[in-house]
């Protein structure tokens, strides 16, 4: 009896075994569903490799890849070049009438309205020297600059019984013309001497601190309007420290940087003294040092820029034989190949292949160069 229910219990498993590889059979040979399966394991797998990629940073493969210093087609419609000349233009007064070293109001407008419309953009001194130019892609930088610290450069008037400053003096009109095209941009440099800058005494100070708070420059002109090539070399730094000395007594700590040489004198000797010296304690350091001059300024970039030598461009009409501001606006029309033309990107430097050799990539220090066949 016991082997006759161990035999039929025998029997019940082998059926149950049977049965569990019937359905274990079924399914795998349901082609229907087995290719079903595949195929989402498929997509999922798909699908999980994208989510890598995209998680690794990997693009997908025949997607166009950005090579660093590549130019971007359309920027060649400009024709940058920033090894171009550079305009650095030489006021002195703006006011009546007009004359040879004096720019009415109307006139001085309409300088900075053909300025604009032809495609150049304010820069200042500082940035030029520096290789700091910032301006769109297809503009041009010019650099202002204003000698003598004049009145009507910068003087106030009443007005319902409050000061303010008045609306025809280069500042005001350099203001207001920013208000209207804000991507001019707004700087200049003023070459002043003391004791009485802007010939208002009694707003010295508060016309210097104006200037600074504003990103205008303070320039030194020496302290007296000195004609430095008839001195000797104590007197040379005598006279600039002494500028720098009084320029902070109104403006503490202020950093002037820049020298404009009275009449366009130098010294035949000693020359390094106009970028560097002291006198009674009170050192000095020019970044920049401009002549009068009648031509433009090389490129910040270019091999033979010489930030102590450099030539201004005289803002006059009147008796500027040929090299004034409007020939050179005429110049440049007519051989646009010669300006300075931005690429509009302030980390590279854009130069036509032609022009390569005239780099100085010593100055370029985190920028980079790129060139194209022009």
């Amino acid at each position: 009896m016991l082997f006759c229910l161990f035999f039929s219990l025998l029997l019940l498993f082998a059926s149950i075994s049977c049965q569990v590889q019937n359905d274990r059979g079924e399914k795998k040979k349901s082609p229907g569903q087995s290719e079903t399966v595949q195929e989402q394991e498929k997509d999922n797998d798909h699908e999980d490799m994208e989510k890598d990629q995209k998680s690794t940073g990997q693009e997908e493969e025949g997607a166009p890849e950005e090579k660093p210093g590549t130019m971007p087609p359309e920027l060649l419609v400009h024709k940058p070049n920033e090894l171009g000349e550079i305009m650095i233009l030489m006021y002195h007064e703006i006011g009546y009438p007009e004359s040879e070293w004096r720019r009415t109001p109307e006139n001085f407008r309409r300088d900075l309205e053909i300025l604009y419309e032809q495609g150049y953009r304010s820069i200042s001194l500082t940035d030029l020297v520096r290789g700091n130019i910032n301006i769109p892609a297809g503009t041009s930088p010019v650099v202002l600059t204003f000698d003598d610290g004049n009145k009507g450069n910068f003087y106030y008037q009443e007005k319902n019984s409050e000061l303010e400053i008045a609306p025809d003096c280069a500042v005001a009109i350099m203001k207001s013309f920013y208000k209207e095209k804000p991507d001019f941009g707004l700087a200049a440099t003023f070459f002043i001497y003391f004791p009485n800058p802007f010939r208002e005494s009694q707003y010295i100070e508060e016309k210097l601190n104006y200037l600074a708070a504003k990103g205008f420059e303070i320039g030194n002109h020496t302290y007296g309007h000195a004609n430095l090539s008839h001195l000797g070399s104590a007197e040379i730094q005598r006279e600039l420290a002494q500028h720098v000395q009084a320029t902070r007594k109104y403006v503490p700590g202020y950093e002037v940087n820049s020298l404009a040489l009275p009449y366009g004198s130098y010294p035949r000797e000693n020359f390094e003294l106009l970028r560097q010296g002291s006198y009674e304690g009170i050192t000095y350091r020019h970044e920049a040092v401009l002549l009068v001059g009648s031509n433009p300024s090389l490129s910040p970039f270019h091999k033979k820029f010489n930030s102590s030598r450099l030539p201004r461009i005289r803002a006059s009409e009147l008796k500027t034989d040929g090299v004034g501001l409007y020939d050179w606006l005429e110049y440049f029309g007519q051989n646009p190949h010669k300006r300075y033309i931005s690429d509009g990107d302030p980390r590279y430097i854009t130069v036509p292949e032609s022009l390569k050799d005239l780099l100085n990539e010593e100055v370029l220090g985190e920028k980079e160069a790129r060139f194209y066949a022009n």
